[in-house]
């Protein structure tokens, strides 16, 4: 029988791996032109401009965290918990990793967005992450420290794979699942909901997504071990999962992990979130005390789950797997880089069997 070895969830945004001298570089770059900036205060899509007179009126003691000696301190600590989770995973000694994640207009696009799908070929590829437009940005090159610098062919677990799609649609998940990829990928998403004007990737090669680059990468230190790639539509409208339904969608994948009849120690691994293109820390938290607590009915009621702060489904999904589990909390650090509260929370947290290597963690 599969053992499961408990589960982790981390972010996997760029402020984990670019310097934080180029914070507020990055933020000019990115950020003014950025079309899902949502208002932690509305809900709303917001230019960055009307973000920075919010801000100014409601909380202006933001400002004051935005400084070099606040970034330098931030990245030291995502750092350090960043080195307590590969400790946590090394620990926790795993034969199959299943990484719940999502796409953001890399591999999925509106001709083909299911809610939930599983990846379950023979194995895929991470390609080295090259910003669109060519090599050449010192900010955007640093990507490739946390997404992947080189090419790498990576198991997967089709056994566990396609028990897992067999066990879902019998737990009445209607899952997609796809075996093959394309040697390119492109395509268009919106308009709907807040993504207000369809957004067109011309084709280009692409292996697989960031959010699971990141724990092959990073987590995994570029030495996979078999994965089970798990895509949940955190982003796009209008099938985007409801909290309560990723919660039982993570229970269903342990039982279906428990229902497994070859021996493997199965590692869940959560990648994404927390709040961010614009940092929420009111809705981090009470996501935290929901996780803590293993409490339903916060976790269900979240509110403004849009752009990428999203993610924050692949979290809830994890919970819902662990119920009965210890939630433990490596770190959260909130971290706005501008006058507009842009940045994000980023957190860092496993859900470890007590008599099994929890001190790790």
């Amino acid at each position: 029988m599969a053992q499961f070895a408990g589960a982790i969830a981390t972010s996997h945004a760029p402020p984990l791996f670019i310097e934080p001298q180029f914070w507020a570089a990055h933020s000019d770059k990115v950020d003014r032109g950025n079309p899902e900036l949502i208002s932690p205060r509305t809900g709303k899509v917001t230019s960055y401009d009307d973000l920075v007179a919010e801000v100014a009126a409601a909380d202006p003691g933001l400002l004051s965290r935005i400084s070099m000696a606040d970034f330098t301190a931030n990245y030291a600590r995502m750092q350090a918990a960043t080195e307590r989770l590969r400790q946590t995973v090394r620990a926790a000694r795993p034969e199959t990793v299943v990484v719940i994640s999502d796409d953001q207009e890399e591999i999925l696009f509106d001709d083909n967005m299911p809610a939930f799908s599983v990846y379950w070929g023979g194995q895929w590829k991470l390609k080295p992450w090259a910003p669109r437009g060519g090599p050449g940005d010192p900010i955007l090159d640093s990507f490739a420290r946390g997404w992947g610098d080189r090419e790498l062919t990576v198991p997967v677990d089709t056994d566990l794979a396609e028990h897992l799609i067999r066990s879902l649609v019998d737990d009445s998940f209607d899952v997609a699942q796809f075996r093959y990829m394309r040697s390119e990928y492109g395509g268009t998403v919106g308009p709907s909901g807040y993504v207000t004007e369809a957004r067109t990737r011309a084709p280009q090669p692409h292996g697989m997504p960031h959010g699971f680059a990141y724990v092959v990468k990073t987590l995994l230190d570029s030495a996979p071990v078999p994965l089970v790639p798990v895509f949940i539509n955190t982003c796009y409208p209008p099938n985007r999962p409801t909290p309560r339904r990723c919660y039982d969608f993570g229970a269903a994948v342990r039982r279906a992990i428990d229902s497994f009849t070859s021996e493997r120690r199965v590692l869940l691994v959560a990648s994404g979130g927390l709040s961010h293109f614009v940092l929420d820390e009111e809705l981090d938290r009470l996501l935290l005390t929901g996780l803590d607590r293993d409490d339903r009915a916060i976790l269900e009621s979240l509110p403004r789950l849009d752009s990428p702060t999203g993610e924050i489904r692949n979290w809830i999904a994890a919970s819902g797997a662990c119920s009965g589990i210890p939630f433990r909390l490596i770190d959260y650090v909130p971290t706005p880089r501008s006058a507009a509260g842009t940045g994000g929370g980023w957190g860092f947290a496993c859900w470890l069997p007590a008599t099994d290597g929890a001190a790790a963690c």
